[in-house]
């Protein structure tokens, strides 16, 4: 496959095999889902449409997020989406972005008023829900948050789920007392389980500097990650970039 790659690296138009990537992303709607066995959302549509500009076919699945970052770091035919940039993944991968900002915000339950956080250090007596492997988890781990041992039935610390809907649903039957997750992606999730999303009440944010990207595994050539990179700029130059928002994104983002 690389050797395809490396091959027709040099234009939309070269000859040979049609160039193809895997394209691996996990359950994270509205920006990439799984639906009636169909990859979609607002970055997988994105990716189609780049894709198609640069002369590229991708093949997407969809995976639990500790399962495809794995992947997407040993397979060379391989890009995972969406993931944030960070200083600690920033060598492991070519980068092709951004795709969408990033407001990542620690929610309670609107009769939890006991819970008042004012600053992080304030969350830190509560079992709050997270994703594993996710940006906002290695993060929290920085700041001395630590996984909940299974044994463990109190005490505060991480609560780590493998997606965003089943910490949702997890939140829901109040095995945490707080649930980490995207703005838009609680109001989305909360209406899928039959929840009214202003029972979510916003406790703290806990990161809206970042944003989120396409990874690229490094062996995967760098004109192709420029060509995607291109084919970006052009969809945000005509619109079909704000017209895919529209359609995903902005009824739920600030």
């Amino acid at each position: 496959m690389l050797a395809c790659l490396i091959g027709v690296a040099g234009g939309v138009h070269s000859a040979g095999p049609p160039l193809e990537l895997m394209a691996l992303t996990e359950q994270l709607p509205p920006l990439n889902m799984e639906v009636d066995g169909k990859v979609t959302g607002f970055a997988s549509e994105l990716l189609d449409m780049m894709a198609a500009d640069a002369g590229i076919t991708v093949r997407k699945q969809v995976l639990p997020w500790a399962r495809a970052y794995d992947r997407a770091l040993r397979q060379g035919d391989t890009l995972i989406y969406s993931m944030v940039r960070t200083p600690e993944r920033e060598n492991l991968f070519r980068w092709v972005g951004p795709i969408s900002p990033r407001r990542v915000v620690l929610y309670r339950w609107a009769d939890r008023n006991d819970i008042v956080l004012k600053t992080l250090d304030d969350a830190r007596p509560y079992r709050i829900g997270t994703t594993l492997e996710s940006a906002s988890t290695k993060l929290l781990e920085k700041q001395g948050f630590a996984p909940i041992p299974a044994t463990d039935a109190a005490g505060g610390g991480l609560e780590l789920g493998v997606n965003d809907e089943a910490n949702m649903r997890k939140f829901i039957a109040k095995r945490f007392d707080l649930l980490v997750s995207l703005d838009w992606a609680a109001v989305h999730n909360a209406k899928n389980a039959g929840i009214d999303p202003a029972l979510l009440v916003p406790a703290l944010v806990l990161d809206d500097a970042a944003a989120y990207w396409f990874g690229l595994n490094p062996a995967i050539p760098p004109d192709i990650a420029k060509r995607l990179d291109q084919a970006l700029l052009k969809s945000k130059a005509d619109g079909r970039y704000n017209q895919l928002r529209q359609k995903y994104l902005l009824k739920n983002t600030r």
